[in-house]
C-alpha cells in the first residue's frame, strides 16, 4: 500500500496555490478505462470548487510529496443531490427509505451524491483499493451528516462496474434502468462509526 494525503482541492486554492500548477497536476492523471474521470479533473473540478457545487478530494502520493512531485494516486468528488422518489411504489420506498417519516407522502429525498469516484492507472488495487477510497469518501461525508443528518449516498456507474465492484460493497440499483448506459446506486450509511475516529 502507498502512503498518501487526503487534501481537499478548495484548500489548495485557499492557500493561493497556483492554479495552473494544479491544472497541470490534473493533466498527469490518467485513468484510460474511465475517461470522464480525467475529464472531470482537468476541466471541472475547479470550476465545481469556485462555485461551491462539488468538493473534489486529492489522494495524494506523500512519498513523491516529499520529494517536491505533487503526484495524483486517486480522488473523489462529491456534492448533494435529491433523488426523484415520486414513481417508486410504497414497497420500493419502505425498502429504500426505511423508516424515513412521511415516506409514503413526499416526491423526493436528499442524498449525498459521490459524483466522481477512481483510481489512476499508474496505482494498483494493492497500492490504493476501490474500497479504502470509498471508506475515506465515507468519511468525508460523516462529517457533514453529523452537522446536518443524513444517511443515504448515492453514485452511478456503468453495469460493469456494478458487477465488478459496487454489488459487493452492498450497494443496490435504485431504478432498474438506466440512465444513458449508468445505473444510479444507492447505500444506507450509519455514519456514526465514522465520528468516533
Amino acid at each position: 500500500m502507498i502512503n498518501y494525503l487526503i487534501i481537499p482541492v478548495g484548500e489548495l486554492l485557499g492557500k493561493e496555490y497556483e492554479e495552473q500548477k494544479l491544472v497541470d497536476a490534473f493533466k498527469e492523471f490518467s485513468c484510460r478505462q474511465e475517461g470522464d474521470l480525467e475529464n472531470f479533473l482537468t476541466c471541472k473540478a475547479i470550476t465545481y470548487e469556485k462555485a461551491n457545487f462539488g468538493k473534489t478530494y486529492l489522494f495524494i502520493d506523500e512519498k513523491m510529496l516529499n520529494m517536491g512531485k505533487f503526484r495524483i494516486l486517486a480522488y473523489f468528488t462529491i456534492a448533494q443531490r435529491v433523488i426523484d422518489i415520486s414513481a417508486m411504489s410504497n414497497k420500493k420506498r419502505r425498502t429504500v427509505l426505511g423508516l424515513y417519516p412521511g415516506r409514503e407522502s413526499i416526491n423526493a429525498v436528499p442524498t449525498y451524491l459521490i459524483g466522481q469516484l477512481g483510481r489512476a492507472d499508474y496505482c494498483s488495487n494493492s497500492d490504493l483499493s476501490g474500497e479504502l477510497i470509498l471508506q475515506e469518501c465515507y468519511h468525508v461525508i460523516s462529517m457533514a451528516a453529523k452537522i446536518v443528518g443524513g444517511n443515504m449516498v448515492i453514485l452511478e456507474c456503468r453495469e460493469h462496474m456494478y458487477e465488478k465492484v459496487y454489488k459487493d460493497l452492498k450497494f443496490k440499483k435504485l431504478y432498474d434502468e438506466t440512465d444513458n448506459g449508468l445505473y444510479t446506486l444507492y447505500k444506507k450509511i450509519d455514519f456514526t462509526e465514522y465520528w468516533k475516529c
